[in-house]
């Protein structure tokens, strides 16, 4: 019989067993369907390649800091991309970039907008090997000051705001009050940086490009810098270079780079951060738990096998051969998993129509996840594999019953050992697997909820945040810009519900950060070694207040100490313990990036508070100084307290702020407004994203283990329907019976649970360098995920068992 007539044979078995065939379709498409969406994530964030030219030669720049905290970033200073340049040996061409945002004038049509983007060097664009889908490049010339700004426009703004108006090359659009010429529009696919500090804004994707224009190197502060290798270069080659020219440059400018290394990694790294282990460890996940619904469906089969082991005997005895049985039935296995496998496939894609929507941005080019046609054949060839190793056992066992004689085609009694042994086995695995799934699944989870209840140092549930950014070219001098937000804050203060507000410069979990040095010593204003970094911020108006920080120590600041000249200074319990351990600060002198070239930068202290949380929930408290000089004048953030906790009410009040915003300026658009909750989640996105997914694998994997275990025992005890009527008969109780069915199933459970805890003790060492969370095993966590596993896999034992107890023991014997 040829290929076909096995396939309609196999049709012809489905129909005849539709609740079994049922049950394996589900299985192997609920457990294709886990391993495709994974690998969905994967192949759009670690296999396809950046939207780059050669993109495996592309290193993003950073600094590292010898006596600081955080003591590396992904910046470099204007100073020393200047020097790279003329010293390099290993790096072809240099791209610089630094974020910015726009106030896009409206119409009477359209509001006015506020736009995230980069300012770039006119050389970052060839670096990357691209270049607009419309229009031009930035040009050398036009990367200087004084010259007429231009701008590149993304695909999705384009489309947006300009409804893909091709004319649009060429036209002047007005910018923070100024003209602009639009010259270029990027490619769809096109996005850079594809991983971004900032932890909330308005867009996923940057929105513009515009020429950098450096004015003074010593007010640029941090910018961004990727650069392309030399043909033949390795990594370890350009890491020397830079290495050395950082110790020429120390040797030659000890004011500024003493302490400061200049680094090199490949930028398709630094872009994906911590999330190619995350993803890596979904995969893990999932393959086990397509390995469990492989064992479920090979247990289905092995049980089907006995029920066929007559159809098979007379097939034997009229001439087929062990290898044509054993055709036939890896036939069936594999067009069950071929069908499963296309379930597979529409379960992925049903699934990335939705995740999209709930992708961090911080995981780059997740969002753009699709499950296409290479995910289909990636589900099929996993759903074959599947099928073969699930079909392969119970087809052998078939084809090897040749011994099978026709006197036995009536006999329904015991199975055969080897049969039992095979299912037990394949339930030990299932639940081994089981358990190492949801004890580090556990472990993670409990880990991420307790960092997620870390009190960040403020009441974030009261608080409001927004992004107004006054236009230089409009508010040119600073007493302008003063006189602007303060105007702000008294129309926000006004709104109803609002209790009192504030500005910084750099808002906590805004990805903004401000960082610099600090010492109470004299004799180390000089020694930029000898002091302590902090991070530094400027606030303003009634900042530390509205953000709920608790006062330890003196006072809070004053009105006129807002102004440009003013030298009180605000510190944490941090800063005061490693500046003054065991002494008063209240009346301290204390100088504040002081250098060689600038010794004097005193201020005292006023007051000490508690300790906020700047950057992230699981990083080390730092310390840091509030500054008042000149707050509003330097304000980005405006911050307002509600008199009741932010959740339905949150969109009103943004609405309200928006509009109090125009009230003062019409042309003033609001970047964002997002509660301080809101700004605490996104920095924890993307660990909330993979605990969520690595939650629904590990509870499918539980259900799926405890359907396995019941339908093992369920039908291991419908096999023994005689034996248990014999020993009825003969006086057994039915609390005999069922002890008798419950424990020999729980003590396959029992085997697997011991091998799992096991398995998972070793995999939780070997991982805890690697992965976030289990760096300190929480034994609780061990424990109570084991006993969930053990008590779902007993109530799968106890279910048979106590149906078995029901059985009537005359009707028993009397069955053939």
């Amino acid at each position: 019989m040829s290929v076909l007539g096995d396939i309609r044979l196999a049709f012809r078995l489905f129909r005849r067993t539709p609740a079994l065939t049922v049950i394996a379709l589900l299985s192997i498409a609920l457990s294709v369907g886990a391993t495709a969406v994974v690998f969905t994530a994967i192949k759009s964030v670690l296999i396809d390649p950046l939207p780059y030219a050669r993109a495996g030669e592309l290193v993003q720049l950073r600094t590292d800091f010898a006596n600081a905290e955080p003591s590396h970033g992904d910046w470099i200073f204007w100073n020393d991309t200047q020097e790279l340049i003329r010293r390099t040996r290993t790096l072809q061409s240099i791209g610089i970039y630094r974020n910015a945002v726009f106030d896009l004038a409206g119409d009477p049509s359209t509001p006015p907008e506020a736009l995230y983007g980069l300012r770039m060097t006119a050389n970052l664009f060839p670096t990357l090997g691209v270049s607009p889908m419309l229009g031009r490049n930035i040009l050398p010339d036009e990367d200087k000051p004084g010259h007429t700004d231009e701008m590149i426009l993304s695909y999705g703004l384009w489309t947006r705001r300009f409804n893909s108006d091709r004319s649009v090359i060429g036209r002047t659009v007005k910018i923070n009050g100024q003209d602009c010429v639009v010259i270029g529009v990027m490619a769809p696919d096109f996005n850079f940086p594809l991983r971004r500090a900032a932890a909330h804004t308005p867009s996923p994707y940057v929105e513009f490009w515009a020429p950098l224009r450096i004015i003074s190197a010593a007010t640029s502060g941090g910018l961004g810098a990727v650069a392309r290798l030399r043909p033949g270069v390795s990594l370890m080659q350009a890491q020397q270079d830079l290495a050395s020219i950082s110790a020429a440059l120390t040797r030659e400018f000890p004011a500024t780079n003493r302490d400061r290394t200049l680094r090199v990694a490949f930028l398709r790294d630094r872009a994906l951060g911590s999330a190619s282990n995350a993803l890596w460890l979904l995969m893990a996940a999932a393959l086990m738990f397509l390995s469990i619904g492989c064992a479920n469906v090979a247990n289905l089969l092995l049980a089907r096998g006995l029920v066929r082991q007559r159809e098979i005997a007379v097939r034997i005895a009229i001439g087929a051969g062990s290898a044509r049985i054993v055709r036939q039935l890896l036939t069936e296995s594999c067009m069950l998993a071929v069908l499963g496998g296309l379930g597979g496939y529409l379960l992925t894609a049903a699934a990335w129509k939705i995740l999209p929507a709930i992708a961090p941005v911080s995981i780059p080019r997740l969002a753009a996840a699709r499950a296409d046609w290479t995910i289909l054949g990636f589900a099929l060839m996993v759903a074959l594999i599947n099928g073969v190793l699930f079909g392969i056992v119970p087809a052998l066992r078939a084809g090897w019953t040749q011994a099978i004689a026709v006197r036995d085609f009536g006999l329904r009694g015991g199975m055969s050992g080897k049969q039992d042994r095979m299912r037990a086995s394949l339930v030990i695995a299932e639940v081994a697997v089981t358990v190492t799934l949801v004890v580090i699944g556990g472990q993670l989870l409990g880990s991420f909820a307790g960092l997620i209840r870390t009190y960040p140092g403020f009441q974030a549930d009261r608080i409001l945040a927004s992004v107004v950014l006054p236009a230089l070219e409009r508010y040119r001098t600073p007493e302008q810009r003063g006189a602007l937000y303060r105007r702000f804050l008294d129309s926000v203060r006004a709104l109803p519900g609002v209790e009192s507000a504030g500005t910084v410069d750099a808002l906590p979990f805004s990805g903004e950060n401000h960082g610099g040095w600090i010492t109470g010593n004299a004799a180390a204003a000089t020694e930029p070694g000898a002091q302590i970094s902090a991070e530094i911020d400027i606030v303003g108006g009634e900042y530390l207040q509205t953000m709920g920080v608790r006062l330890t120590e003196g006072r809070w600041f004053h009105e006129e100490e807002m102004r440009e000249l003013s030298d009180a200074a605000i510190i944490n319990d941090v800063a005061a313990s490693r500046l003054w351990p065991g002494a008063g600060a209240i009346g301290k002198p204390m100088c504040v990036d002081c250098t060689p070239e600038n010794p004097r930068n005193w201020k005292r202290v006023i007051g000490v508070v508690s300790s906020v949380r700047h950057a992230a929930l699981d990083g080390p408290v730092l310390a840091n100084v509030y500054l008042s000089g000149g707050a509003l004048e330097s304000a980005v953030f405006l911050v307002a307290r509600t008199n009741r906790p932010i959740y339905s009410s949150g969109r009103d009040l943004e609405k309200a702020i928006r509009r109090a915003i125009a009230a003062v300026d019409p042309n003033q658009p609001v970047l964002l407004s997002a509660s301080m909750r809101t700004l605490i989640a996104d920095s924890v996105a993307d660990r909330r994203f993979i605990m969520s997914l690595l939650a629904v694998t590990g509870g499918l994997a539980l259900l799926m283990s405890v359907a396995g275990v019941y339908g093992v025992t369920a039908y291991t005890t419908s096999r023994r329907t005689r034996e248990i009527g014999v020993r009825m008969a003969l006086g057994a109780t039915p609390g005999n019976v069922h002890g008798l069915i419950f424990r020999q199933g729980f003590l396959t459970v029992a085997t697997g649970l011991a091998l799992g805890l096991g398995l998972t003790l070793t995999l939780m060492r070997a991982l805890r360098g690697v992965l976030v969370g289990l760096e300190s095993g929480n034994p609780s966590h061990i424990w109570m995920a084991a006993a969930l596993v053990s008590l779902t896999a007993a109530m799968a034992c106890w279910l048979p068992a106590r149906r078995a107890t029901k059985i009537d023991p005359m009707s028993a014997l009397r069955q053939d």
